[in-house]
């Protein structure tokens, strides 16, 4: 039933991690220490000899077996008691046996989204609240991940395989798609569900930070919902490697008139990885990417027409952080706030005896090849890993030497995200982001092509807005963003292993298309249940509030899918949104609030679940009331009664007293005589003030329709 060869690619010839047989191999997800769903037939899939019997037998006493096909693929169910083990899997053919050891039934839950949800607990310094003693605090041997890592090739996934949760594996930080890493998100939501169920958990980790979920949706599914683009994706339905190949040629067609009509140099961007494992072997394609810039690299090369660094612009983001390209270039501006900065300046070094280190705290967002005295000292791809580039003495002046660096922002914040320091062990030197000189050397085109121009600063600011509106977009085919690749490369890796459901925390990539949002989450929804073959629950954290346009919007989507998603349930994080960081620091009510809606809905312990929910509203007179489901014990204001408006025929909002009556919320305004409408909470950044008495918080809501 679920022989995918679209789908289950290069995992069915991986081997099993505790494994070296020939002919007989299993997906990574498969492996020691895994957890398998209890009580159902958990779905075991791999490949071997054509026509060989393959045999699965549970040390609780259940054995299935099944032919393979011609290709040697196959796949079976095996029978899982009620919670308990440790038990032994075996897996044999006629020529070899597989043994899986410590084997734990209970369980298992899919943990998907965005860097929300694949924030780790050490993710950074004071990136969760109370985070020493969450991580000292991380041990249950009965609570297990899989981390599906963030990579395309499919490479590191082999190295893949479930490990119990432990403080020491909590404590990395580095290894972002290490095997000892696990969400700070989905380790809350398995332990209150692990305290409540007493029962093993399991959670299978697949995020990738910053990622829309056109890229999480088939291309079957997408190709459904996008009739208008049927000419693009009339060959959505091929083999995939015919597919890219009719978008490289679209996109081949939009490079030669964008050159043509703007005069730009195209160059296709290089791949790219944040895995240190694969950026070992695709760094030297950004070592040699020549955009017409390698002479700004050079000792000598005279940038004294380049303007200085100035930061200027307030940063929505983070105030503190003046390196970033946000401070120069205003944010909403994506095609000069991403793109390719060339950053220059000249140093004086009076003792050149012994190395240096030059420093890039909390690192560089996303990619550079930094340069001392035209020697290449670093080439490194991580938005956030600290740089720590050895200086050798060899090549150090005694007086002046030239740092010459080159980022490239692909999205999101980019440049510098801390100081940067020359230091050996005697002295160091902070090199101020002011001494730079700097030039915008190139655009980003849709994550497919660097688009080069020669325009100073003052020529760029002018024209830019203009050539936002000229530019041809390409199609996404070569990141994580592209259509479907994170369900190809990704989520195949773990299809169809058998889950309770799925918790999910997404939705800020997709701001800028969020009248979309409500079609392409439910149909994502949708279509991994099809995929999955069963009508799994899916609860999913609604994005806390945010200054970025069209946060709102999102929110506003991500409410009314509850309406046209059946099986879904929504944690409302309008009481943990921080204003200057899109990652909320309060990850444990996140995980808590998720556990409640499966408690509840999926586990029978009849929990309020929900905070306050939209459900009509009535004028009487000057006054309108409104009333809510999931109002618990009663609705109460948490921090004030703010954040209600009214409008009258003319939907010209104003703010609205408001006060509880009978469990209703009684609204006023001087300044609307007859209120027909409501809204609460309607701006893209806010605090929510209404809670039911459980102490869940009401989502933003508005009686009309978003515009």
């Amino acid at each position: 039933m679920f022989l995918r060869a679209n789908l289950i690619l290069l995992v069915l010839f991986l081997f099993a991690c505790n494994s070296r047989v020939e002919n007989l191999v299993l997906s990574p997800v498969f492996s020691d220490y895994m957890v398998l769903q209890q009580s159902t037939e958990v779905v075991f899939w791999g490949k071997s000899s054509p026509k060989e019997n393959i045999e699965i037998t549970g040390t609780w006493g259940k054995s299935s077996s099944v032919i393979a096909d011609n290709n040697g693929e196959w796949e079976l169910k095996l029978p899982t008691p009620s919670a308990g083990g440790p038990y032994e899997v075996v897996v044999n053919d006629s020529k070899n046996s597989i043994v899986y050891k410590d084997i734990l039934i209970g369980e298992v839950w899919l943990a998907s989204g965005q860097s929300n949800m694949q924030w780790k607990l050490n993710q950074c310094e004071d990136c969760i609240d109370n985070q020493d003693e969450e991580i000292a605090n991380a041990n249950y041997d009965e609570i297990r991940f899989f981390n599906n890592p963030m990579d395309l090739s499919m490479e590191v996934v082999k190295n893949q395989s479930w490990r119990k949760v432990k403080s020491e594996y909590a404590k990395e930080r580095e290894g972002l798609n290490s095997k000892e890493s696990f969400s700070a998100t989905g380790y809350f939501f398995a332990r209150e569900l692990y305290k409540k169920l007493k029962v093993p958990i399991g959670i299978i980790g697949s995020s990738w930070g910053g990622t829309r979920v056109e890229a999480w949706t088939s291309p079957n599914k997408l190709k459904q919902i996008y009739s208008e683009n049927q000419e693009l994706l009339s060959g959505i339905d091929m083999s995939y490697n015919e597919y890219e190949k009719g978008i490289e040629r679209y996109n081949d067609s939009i490079s030669n008139v964008n050159a043509d009509l703007l005069g730009f140099k195209i160059f296709e961007i290089p791949e790219w990885s944040e895995d240190s494992i694969h950026w070992k072997k695709i760094k030297s394609g950004w070592e040699n990417l020549n955009l017409v810039d390698k002479n700004f690299s050079k000792e000598n090369f005279d940038d004294s027409s380049w303007p200085r660094w100035i930061a200027n612009q307030p940063n929505p983001y983070d105030i503190e952080r003046k390196g970033t390209f946000e401070t120069v270039f205003d944010y909403e501006k994506k095609l000069l706030s991403d793109g390719v900065i060339w950053f220059r300046t000249n140093i004086f070094v009076d003792n050149n005896n012994e190395d240096y280190t030059l420093v890039f705290k909390d690192g560089i967002d996303d990619t550079d090849q930094t340069y001392f005295n035209g020697r290449l000292i670093g080439n490194t791809f991580s938005y956030n890993k600290e740089r720590n580039y050895i200086v050798s003495k060899e090549i150090i002046n005694k007086g002046s030497n030239s740092i010459a660096i080159r980022i490239t922002d692909l999205r999101g914040i980019g440049g510098f995200n801390g100081p940067v320091l020359l230091k050996n062990s005697s002295e160091i030197i902070n090199i101020p982001y002011n001494s730079f000189r700097f030039k915008h050397h190139a655009f980003v085109n849709a994550l497919s092509s660097f688009m080069v121009h020669d325009l100073n600063l003052t020529e760029l600011l002018n024209v830019s807005d203009s050539l936002e509106k000229m530019i041809l977009i390409p199609k996404d085919v070569n990141s994580p963003n592209a259509y479907s690749r994170l369900y190809r490369n990704i989520l195949s890796n773990v299809i169809p292993y058998t889950i309770k459901g799925t918790i999910w925390y997404q939705g800020e990539s997709n701001v800028s298309n969020y009248s979309e949002y409500e079609t392409l989450f439910s149909a994502m929804i949708d279509d991994w249940r099809e995929t999955w073959g069963y009508d799994f629950p899916f609860y999913y954290a609604q994005i806390a509030p945010f200054p970025e346009p069209g946060t709102l919007g999102v929110r506003e989507a991500q409410r009314n899918t509850l309406k046209s998603t059946d099986n879904t349930g929504m944690a409302v994080l309008m009481d943990i949104g921080e204003e200057d960081d899109i990652h909320p620091h309060n990850k444990q009510d996140v995980g808590k609030r998720l556990a409640l809606l499966a408690l509840d809905k999926q586990y029978g312990f009849n929990y309020v679940s929900s905070g306050p929910e939209y459900k009509s509203h009535q004028a009487k007179g000057r006054y309108l009331y409104v009333d809510f489901d999931s109002v618990g014990s009663g609705l109460g204001f948490i921090g004030g009664e703010n954040g209600f408006e009214i409008a009258g025929n003319d939907n010209v909002f104003y703010p609205a007293a408001a006060k509880i009556v009978n469990n209703r919320i009684r609204l006023y305004s001087k300044d609307v005589k007859r209120p027909t409408n409501v809204r609460y909470g309607w701006k893209n950044w806010t605090v929510g003030t209404l809670f039911n008495k459980e102490g869940l918080p009401a989502s933003s809501f508005s009686s009309t329709k978003f515009r």
